[in-house]
This record gives C-alpha cells, sequence and structure tokens, in this order.
C-alpha cells in the first residue's frame, strides 16, 4: 500500500510541475521544445513508480485458511480446537509434574487422536532432556507411566 501511495505522490507532483513550468514560457519554439520534454518526463514519471509498486507486490497465501479449514463443519472445527488445548494442557502439566521432581525438560510433545466414541486418548509422548539428566531416564518413564498411563520415549538432546 505504501508503493501505491508513492507512485500516486510522485505521479501528481511530476503534473504540477510540468503545469507550473509550461505556465511561465511564453515562447512559441521553446515551448514546443519545453512541451516535448516535459511529455517525456510525465511518461518517465508515470512508468517508473507503477512499475516499482508492481515488483514489489507481494501475496503472501500462507496466512490464509486452507480448503480444508474453510469447509470444515463446527463440529469438526471445536474437535481440533478442543485437541488443541488438550495437548496444550496435558503438555504443561508434564513439563510441571517433571520439575516438581527437580528434572528440567526441554520440550515434550504429546500425541493425541479421537476415538470412535468421541474421546481423546495419548498415542504418544515423546519428551526431550538435556544430557545433565539422562541419569534420570528412569524416573521420567516411570513420572510419566504413572500419571498418564503410557511409556514415553525419552530422547537425549
Amino acid at each position: 500500500m505504501k508503493d501505491v501511495l508513492t507512485a500516486v505522490s510522485v505521479i501528481c507532483a511530476s503534473a504540477l510541475i510540468c503545469t507550473l513550468v509550461s505556465t511561465f514560457v511564453t515562447d512559441g519554439s521553446t515551448k514546443k521544445i519545453l512541451n516535448l520534454v516535459l511529455g517525456a518526463f510525465m511518461i518517465c514519471s508515470l512508468i517508473v513508480p507503477v512499475k516499482n509498486a508492481v515488483q514489489s507486490f507481494n501475496i503472501d497465501i500462507s496466512d490464509y485458511e486452507s480448503a480444508e479449514d474453510i469447509s470444515a463443519t463446527d463440529d469438526e472445527a471445536y474437535s481440533r480446537a478442543v485437541l488443541s488445548q488438550t495437548k496444550e494442557n496435558l503438555e504443561q502439566t508434564l513439563n510441571d509434574l517433571l520439575l516438581q521432581n527437580n528434572i528440567k525438560i526441554n520440550s515434550c510433545e504429546i500425541n493425541l487422536a479421537l476415538t470412535d466414541e468421541n474421546s481423546i486418548i495419548i498415542s504418544s509422548v515423546c519428551i526431550y532432556i538435556s544430557n545433565e539428566y539422562t541419569a534420570d531416564k528412569d524416573l521420567i518413564v516411570s513420572i510419566t507411566k504413572e500419571n498418564f498411563g503410557i511409556s514415553p520415549s525419552v530422547i537425549t538432546e
């Protein structure tokens, strides 16, 4: 939008300058030459800003929803939102449980799935730890299995 505003401003300023200059020239032959030069100047001042505005115009479609997201029903959209929020809550809960046991993890990833009865199950848990917590691997597995009912994959980074 800024480039279009620049192009319009340059064109208006050029037209105003050309009008003022041609008004002050009274001689016939000088006026013809001046009109020729000003005409070429006007054409250039019209083309360059428009070319720059078009050249810098960028369509970024990554911010738009995909056709799959648009065509989803309200129930599907709600289910996706519930899954996303549940995943975020479970990951935060696991992180907090491990912090209570003085284990700081780099990150964790919990994959969820919906069953046919429309309930949520934990399909997998992956925990990323640093080398200093390698000795606590068994404790991490035991805490996760006790609280989440699934054995995690513990990966040392």
